[in-house]
């Protein structure tokens, strides 16, 4: 009989199942709130793998934007760049072509001067540019990190190299140089065109040391855009487009030598080889920008590709992890109507004793 009519045994019953509702309850209100799954991979099972899965895709996705970002835009500021030096070139060709225009095959100090003047200038301008740092690297070095090009003056740099093969030249000769003469200066043995292709036997008078010091190694850069996919791009400072306009300023700048070693017409001579190797270099700048916009296009396009990849591995992560609010909110209204009667029904278990059993007398 006791045990039909205790109150206590009811009451612990009842407390046990409110536990049990009110911790659902409370799941539900926090994950209605968040939006969230408490747990979706315990949820899962032994299908968790799947969503440890995605989310190790979606981090790779996300990191795989960012890293191609960042060249994207190291590449931007490249462009930017080459873009000034080609609009200083520019200035300068105009500047020789003015020159030939009133010129009679002989160049006069005067206006040899000024030209060297701008094209030494213009020569300073463009190794610091090709100097230019991004996020901590140089643009123009490689996989090097410091700037790869000497300044102008530097000892033993580009003007101190110049100087010296001009110097050579009128010592072999006995005197100054005339137009006759350029073109030994320029194609002979260990002169101005030695020195930009690197072939120049007298210590130090090559370009790679007098114009560039980063490794000359020419290795392109890869950059990966996706699975097993990558693209390459070569913005070293050794690159023949850099090297040609750097000669072409270099041979132009030499116009400026006294009389006692150029007279006027080899300075005119001078000139017209000289413009027509910088005619040269800005084409090959001009396509060196081309190929490098043809590899900024294929990053756009994998970073597009990337982030409609990464958005639908999102759509699938909160299949599993967000939450159904709308049902959350029905389940959460039935468990507090629950909740209440349970409430109720306790408050009255709570009030029974022995006389509520017992026949009346």
């Amino acid at each position: 009989m006791s045990g039909r009519i205790s109150s206590y045994s009811g009451t612990m019953q009842m407390d046990s199942l409110i536990q049990t509702m009110t911790g659902k309850l409370n799941k539900l209100v926090n994950e209605a709130a968040s939006g969230q799954v408490a747990n979706p991979a315990g949820a899962m099972g032994t299908s968790a793998a799947l969503l440890y899965q995605l989310h190790t895709q979606s981090d790779q996705q996300t990191g795989l934007q960012t890293s191609i970002g960042l060249v994207a835009t190291r590449l931007d500021t490249a462009q930017t760049v080459m873009s000034s030096i080609g609009s200083l070139a520019q200035t300068v060709s105009t500047a020789a072509l003015q020159t030939q225009s009133v010129g009679t095959g002989t160049l006069g100090a005067p206006a040899a001067s000024t030209l060297a003047q701008q094209a030494q200038s213009a020569m300073q301008q463009i190794l610091g540019q090709m100097n230019t740092t991004y996020a901590g690297s140089a643009l123009f070095a490689g996989d090097s990190t410091q700037p790869p090009m000497q300044t102008a003056n530097a000892a033993g740099g580009p003007t101190a190299t110049m100087n010296a093969v001009l110097s050579a030249a009128v010592t072999a000769k006995g005197g100054p140089l005339s137009s006759s003469d350029i073109s030994n200066l320029v194609n002979g043995t260990n002169g101005i065109s030695s020195v930009f292709d690197n072939t120049n036997s007298v210590a130090g008078q090559n370009y790679n040391g007098a114009f560039y010091t980063a490794s000359p190694n020419a290795q392109p850069t890869n950059v990966l855009i996706g699975t097993n996919q990558t693209v390459q791009y070569n913005l070293q400072g050794n690159q023949p487009a850099f090297r040609d306009l750097l000669k072409g300023l270099s041979m132009l700048s030499m116009v400026g030598a006294p009389s006692s070693q150029l007279d006027d017409s080899a300075r005119s001579e001078l000139v017209a080889q000289g413009l027509q190797v910088l005619t040269n270099a800005q084409t090959e700048l001009t396509q060196l920008q081309g190929s490098v916009g043809n590899t900024q296009a294929q990053m756009q396009n994998a970073i597009s590709l990337q982030r409609s990849a990464a958005a639908t591995t999102q759509q699938q992560i909160a299949g599993y992890e967000q939450a159904n609010v709308a049902a959350d909110a029905t389940d959460i209204s039935t468990l507090q109507t629950q909740l209440q009667a349970s409430y109720n029904l306790t408050a009255q278990i709570s009030q029974l004793s022995l006389t509520h059993y017992m026949p009346p007398p």
